[in-house]
């Protein structure tokens, strides 16, 4: 397999050639949200909108919902409270109020969970963001918050990729490309914020430890106490991934860039160092799901 075919190696090299190289910090912002703004139009392309019935989904949308917004996120904005730096405390707050990962589509095919169920849930969470993101950030990062700017970066972030997205759904063509744009974009991604960062990457190692313990905990402890509890409460396979997924995987591209726009290059940490740790947690899942963990998850 060509490294641009896999996901992990494109994000692996860009934070690799990020730290070496400072990435590009004149321009990280612009390029960074025009590669976000480029994957999650493509990943969203997948996503079919036309036909979704929420009331015909309502069980498995309540599931995601509780353990993506309430559990998952829950758990994050109690961690934000660990961290003194304004910033980097704001940069957990903005984790919090994102959707779930794009990915979790996908990767519920790959472990043979119900697609259809993590299809429309997914597209019910991202709409329902619209209006959660700003109430979440706002509620807990309070008046540091500029109201404008947070508006600009729901219709650019989720918006437009959402309505672009429309354009491009079912066409062959896109469909065949789309992994390898979405690689590409996130490796133009990572490597424009990690750059930004370079510096405390080297000069600040306890505070990247802490947000590493922070991410350790928020996707992998968290993640195996839903598989457990899942496992107990449900004895279909379906319910188990979904919950598995939607209780572990946030947005963090979504989540990096809108703390950048919003708090400074420092508040992008959390979601950067998180990414890693919901990366290698595929690993796990991979076994205990039973399945080939996919080289491509297409888009975060």
């Amino acid at each position: 397999m060509r490294p641009w075919e896999s996901f992990p190696a494109m994000v692996g090299l860009g934070a690799i050639l990020g730290a070496l190289t400072g990435g590009l910090p004149a321009y990280a912002r612009e390029v960074s949200t025009g590669a976000l703004v480029v994957a999650m139009t493509f990943s969203l392309a997948e996503v079919r909108f036309r036909g979704i019935s929420a009331r015909t989904e309502v069980g498995a949308f309540a599931r995601a919902f509780f353990w993506n917004y309430v559990v998952l996120s829950g758990l994050i904005l109690a961690l934000s409270f660990l961290y003194v730096q304004p910033d980097i405390r704001h940069g957990w707050i903005v984790m919090a109020a994102g959707p779930s990962a794009i990915a979790i589509v996908p990767l519920t095919t790959t472990f043979r969970g119900n697609t259809r169920s993590a299809l429309i849930s997914t597209a019910l969470l991202y709409v329902a963001a619209l209006g959660l993101y700003p109430l979440i950030t706002l509620a807990f990062a309070g008046q540091s918050i500029d109201l404008r700017a947070l508006a600009v970066q729901m219709l650019l972030q989720i918006a437009l990729p959402i309505g672009a997205s429309r354009l491009l759904s079912g066409r062959p063509t896109f469909e065949k490309h789309r992994p390898v744009v979405v690689n590409a974009s996130f490796f133009v991604l990572v490597f424009a914020l990690v750059g930004l960062n370079r510096g405390v990457f080297f000069q600040d190692p306890a505070l990247i430890g802490a947000l590493a313990a922070g991410g350790f905990l928020r996707t992998w402890v968290l993640g195996a106490t839903v598989f457990v509890v899942s496992g107990r409460l449900t004895t279909g396979r379906g319910p188990r991934v979904a919950d598995a997924l939607f209780g572990s995987l946030k947005n963090l591209a979504l989540a990096a860039l809108i703390a950048l726009s919003l708090f400074g290059a420092v508040a992008a940490l959390p979601a950067i160092v998180s990414l890693f740790f919901e990366i290698a947690w595929l690993v796990p899942l991979q076994r205990l799901f039973g399945a080939r963990a996919p080289q491509s998850p297409r888009g975060r």
